[in-house]
């Protein structure tokens, strides 16, 4: 009895262009693109395509890619290779560019610096992103999100700073955002991701659920409405929100912290401020803080702080900036207004 054939479900797989594979593959396409193509080369060629279906698939997505780019016409591969014909080869003939290795380090270059969608906003700017699977991003002030590649739009980095999601269901497409060393895994919901200081994660869930995994992958927890983890140096931990609506409360300019270090208050609020805080020592920066507060009132929240905490304010020495120091003379309190 022959065995069951299974079918490799990596045919349809995306390529990273600038995976080994993916670079493999632009190789080929360039060579065929520009130099004389022997018989001897066109066996290697086709050896490679054969080894695995995802060469195949990286090969065609180069091919269709500089295509595009170029405007090229395709003709086949002239010449017999000495075995069924290799599919899809393609040999481009651009009377434009005569010289072969001109046109293939042209090319190279165009694919090579085709960077992944990128997106910054500065201090006190909020930006709406539509991505194009229909998802939608608000990006946080003074925050970074880039995409994996041009050909995986639904794999996310948020490199800093914090960013509210809203996802567009797609079949057998999950949705990932890398922060730090945390995971966050959907198919569809509203969800929030904050990426703070000392590379600290906190996700809220609005509506659906989402799949947090801790940096090393072994461990992973679900989250639903309502719900958020902080993942950080200890592990992931799961908490409860007072409503499911304040996932994401900076939307609405408001700030909440629940025994949270004074880093990352301090941090929050420079992503909001144009009169940035500096911390005076790492001992500063674990002072704990729970409050809530209008980021309207940011200003007023920083002068009382040292009612409530043991720090004082004082000019910083470069151009007024504020600094946050230590006061030994104060007894240290755990609650800012």
């Amino acid at each position: 009895m022959e065995p069951p054939i299974i079918e490799d479900c990596r045919v349809n797989e995306a390529v990273d262009p600038d995976s080994p594979i993916g670079k493999t593959a632009r190789d080929w396409v360039l060579a065929v693109a520009g130099e004389d193509f022997p018989p001897e080369r066109s066996r290697l060629l086709g050896a490679w395509l054969d080894a695995d279906p995802l060469h195949r698939r990286a090969y065609e997505q180069a091919e269709s890619v500089i295509l595009m780019l170029g405007g090229l016409r395709a003709s086949p591969i002239a010449g017999s290779i000495g075995r069924p014909a290799v599919r899809p080869i393609a040999r481009w003939r651009i009377p434009a560019m005569a010289a072969g290795g001109l046109l293939a380090a042209c090319l190279a270059i165009v694919v090579v610096t085709l960077p992944a969608p990128a997106y910054e906003t500065r201090a006190g700017e909020t930006r709406l992103i539509a991505l194009s699977d229909g998802s939608q991003v608000t990006l946080a002030p003074a925050s970074s999100l880039r995409a994996a590649s041009r050909w995986r739009p639904r794999a996310l980095s948020l490199e800093r700073g914090e960013a509210f999601f809203v996802v567009a269901h797609q079949s057998g497409q999950p949705f990932t955002v890398q922060a730090g060393d945390a995971t966050v895994r959907v198919i569809g919901t509203r969800f929030n991701v904050h990426h703070g200081a000392h590379r600290g994660v906190r996700v809220e869930v609005e509506q659906g659920a989402v799949q947090v995994l801790d940096g090393d992958q072994d461990r992973a927890v679900t989250l639903r409405a309502g719900q958020t983890a902080v993942a950080d140096a200890r592990g992931l931990t799961v908490g409860a929100l007072a409503r499911s609506d304040q996932a994401g409360e900076w939307r609405q300019g408001r700030l909440a912290y629940d025994d949270a270090p004074l880093a990352e208050v301090v941090a929050d609020l420079n992503r909001y401020s144009q009169r940035p805080l500096t911390i005076d020592s790492a001992a500063t920066g674990r002072l704990k803080v729970t409050a809530a507060l209008d980021i309207a009132q940011a200003d007023r929240f920083v002068a009382e702080l040292p009612r409530v905490l043991p720090v004082r304010l004082a000019p910083d020495g470069r151009g007024g900036r504020v600094l946050v120091a230590v006061d030994p003379k104060r007894p240290p309190e755990r609650h800012a207004p």
